[in-house]
């Protein structure tokens, strides 16, 4: 490819059950990749995350958040180094250069060559044990539908002096973390200001100076872990606004994101001010993805791992940035190509139980097919329109949110079947120019 190509790596609570589960024989490609970071969280007490990436059967987010949050989040990092090795030995996908989201740095750091699998999972063990050693308040993080100095503005309204801006991701999107009294304040505040908001999924608060005990803590153990000078130009650092150098402290850097904001709209802007074109990310979902058009309108985006794929459905959506594809067609033909695989009306209908489980905050098992959005599981206006809009992104199909209602689909299997009528509609488009 002539353009250049960023491997993005989100951070907590990016997973999806069974990730790996329909790979077939393309899975023996990565398990000695799982198997040492697997072999390195052992040493630190982790269940294996083997079972979580391969297997159809493997408990949804909210079961580890509640009972396992640090497997949890070696299983993202097993899902995201282990994809990105995937798209480079069997597709021949190299990156130009990486670029972690939070916990995401530590596979961008993996696959930039600065840390092996091992390393990089031990220093995510290490960063848990600091955070137990010195545990901030008990609080969470939250997504406000502002910029951050509106966001600032929202926290002093709200008095929430236990709060502070922990992610600048888009100019539409600031995330706010802190103490679970005060980010209840700014929930509360943002509510009534009729701002949209919500809750992440995360274990609880990060990114602020309520962990700088354990910042110092996590100094001393990361030192302790071989590391290797990173190649130029490749590792980008939002904490830094640039890339990383053999004359950066590593640790210092590692230490110094676990207590600041994490700045992903400036360092998206800045990759592409640097000739970055296309954003593949290699985590579970599209939770990063799902960003970047909002940063970017033109960019290039590739989530191939929004949900479970065969190794062929995967080749399929990959098919642009495959190198044999390298010039051969145009963005029209790109946009078709990416689109073209096909889902069965079952796999829609989990896919959009699991995002409304996601946004509602539920176990998946109480999203029954029948529940109601609002006498039920108690959506909002706000909520339901969110609800649509994630459903269609998962699909590539955001371009038609104007087309469904939002109030106007009562349960999950309603919202499936306005969804499942699109795919079907955009496959047998798709099939009928080719």
């Amino acid at each position: 490819m002539s353009d250049r190509v960023v491997f993005l790596f989100p951070g907590q609570g990016a997973y999806l059950p069974g990730v790996f589960a329909r790979l077939g024989v393309d899975s023996g490609r990565i398990m000695n990749c799982v198997a040492e970071i697997d072999a390195a969280a052992e040493d630190f007490g982790y269940k294996p995350v083997e079972p979580l990436l391969f297997s159809s059967d493997a408990p949804a987010l909210g079961s580890l958040l509640r009972s396992d949050h640090e497997r949890l989040d070696v299983a993202t990092l097993a899902t995201s180094i282990a994809f990105a090795q995937l798209l480079e030995e069997k597709w021949e996908i190299r990156p130009d250069h990486v670029m972690g989201h939070s916990l995401g740095e530590f596979a961008a750091l993996a696959v930039a060559g600065v840390l092996t699998p091992a390393a990089a999972t031990r220093a995510v063990c290490e960063r848990h044990a600091a955070l137990r050693k010195a545990p901030p308040p008990p609080g969470g993080m939250l997504a406000v539908n502002v910029g951050p100095v509106q966001a600032k503005e929202l926290i002093a309204s709200a008095g929430a002096r236990a709060v502070a801006v922990s992610a600048h991701n888009s100019p539409e999107q600031t995330v706010v973390s802190g103490d679970e009294i005060d980010l209840a304040k700014v929930q509360n505040a943002a509510e009534k200001a009729g701002i949209r908001r919500s809750r992440l999924r995360v274990a609880s608060s990060f990114h602020v100076p309520q962990l700088t005990d354990a910042s110092e803590l996590y100094a001393a153990a990361l030192r302790t872990i071989p590391r290797s000078a990173p190649r130029e130009r490749v590792f980008f650092s939002h904490g830094l606004g640039r890339y990383l150098t053999a004359a950066d402290d590593i640790v210092d850097l590692m230490v110094r994101d676990m207590i600041r904001p994490v700045r992903f709209h400036e360092a998206v802007r800045a990759l592409h001010d640097d000739g970055v074109t296309t954003f593949v990310e290699c985590g579970p979902l599209d939770i990063l993805n799902r960003i970047v058009p909002v940063i970017l309108p033109t960019a290039i985006t590739v989530a191939p791992l929004r949900q479970v794929l065969t190794a062929a459905e995967l080749t399929s959506l990959l098919g642009p940035l495959l190198p044999q594809a390298a010039g051969d067609a145009g963005p029209a033909q790109e946009k078709a190509d990416t689109r073209s695989v096909t889902h069965t009306d079952a796999e829609i209908l989990e896919t959009v139980r699991t995002v409304c489980a996601e946004l509602l905050e539920y176990p998946v098992e109480v999203i029954t097919d029948t529940a109601d959005f609002t006498a039920d599981l108690g959506a909002d206006s706000l909520t339901l329109s969110e609800l649509l809009e994630r459903s269609l992104q998962r699909y590539g199909l955001e371009d038609r949110f104007h087309e469904g209602d939002p109030a106007g689909y009562s349960t999950v299997a309603e919202l499936a079947a306005f969804v499942a009528g699109l795919v079907r509609e955009r496959v047998a488009t798709t099939a009928g120019q080719r």
